[in-house]
């Protein structure tokens, strides 16, 4: 059963000693962390939200790994998503950062609800209003996965584009993140994937390059992902980008709140 009430929502949310939202999903335990992406000058413009996932039983699992696992069922997949999109918004309003943007994940496959969803009325709608943020700090990053229709996604993000978030291609350069659905898309941001930094740091330059001619054709801001060393910064500052982000700059880990419980 997919989770669609704000009470069966709250039912799954609950503070942890260090006044973090947490989710309890089945036998695994939901947290967030942030991994800030910056500007060309070195100021931070907004966050990556991503889940760290706990099962009791096994310990931690990678959310690549969970999303990408074939044997845990589709209702698990979306309901573990929408937890940790809950999670992200309430940690990240309660931080000193909530003016800023905040980039969630998002599963093709759930973005593809968003065509059938009433937006204005939705529950992400309503809690966004309720916590004090505005649709336009939301990007949401459509990950590399396949969509089970490819219409029906891109129905879905043009109409949470009419409503005033923003859309991003997340990991662009591999699997579905590819230049068919940033045409079709039309993304805000296109985030793309380290293996093509790497390509370009290694000599072969035209994966990197063709990519942001494509995200400036579209009107997209660039991010490069994945930026571990001196050299990969200082090439891409050379190159123009609009965004960076990666471990040199800064590791992922939760966002202090400023807010008592």
């Amino acid at each position: 059963m997919i989770l669609v009430t704000e009470q069966q929502f709250v039912d799954c949310l609950s503070f942890n000693d260090e006044n973090q939202y947490i989710g309890k999903y089945k036998n695994l335990t939901l947290s967030s962390v942030y991994q800030p992406i910056f500007d060309s000058m070195h100021t931070i413009i907004g966050f990556e939200a991503l889940v760290r996932i706990h099962d009791e039983d096994s310990g931690a699992i990678r959310p690549d790994q969970f999303f990408h696992n074939e044997s845990i069922n589709f209702d698990d997949k979306i309901n573990v998503e929408r937890i940790s999109r809950a999670l992200h918004i309430r940690n990240f309003s309660r931080s000193q950062y909530s003016h800023l943007k905040l980039f969630l994940n998002v599963l093709p496959s759930a973005g593809e609800y968003f065509a059938l969803e009433n937006i204005s009325s939705s529950l992400l709608n309503q809690r966004l209003k309720a916590i004090g943020l505005d649709n336009s700090q939301l990007v949401m990053e459509v990950v590399e996965l396949d969509a089970s229709n490819e219409d029906n996604l891109k129905l879905a993000m043009h109409r949470l584009s009419e409503f005033g978030f923003n859309v991003a291609i997340d990991d662009f350069g591999v699997n579905a993140s590819n230049r068919t659905r940033a045409e079709q898309l039309q993304p805000d941001f296109i985030k793309f994937d380290r293996s093509l930094l790497l390509s370009y740091m290694s000599g072969d330059r035209s994966p990197l390059v063709s990519g942001i001619q494509l995200a400036k054709r579209l009107g997209a801001k660039v991010v490069v992902e994945g930026i571990e060393t001196k050299q990969q910064l200082s090439a891409m500052r050379t190159l123009g980008v609009d965004h960076l982000q990666g471990y040199f700059l800064a590791m992922p880990e939760p966002l202090a709140s400023v807010f008592d419980n």
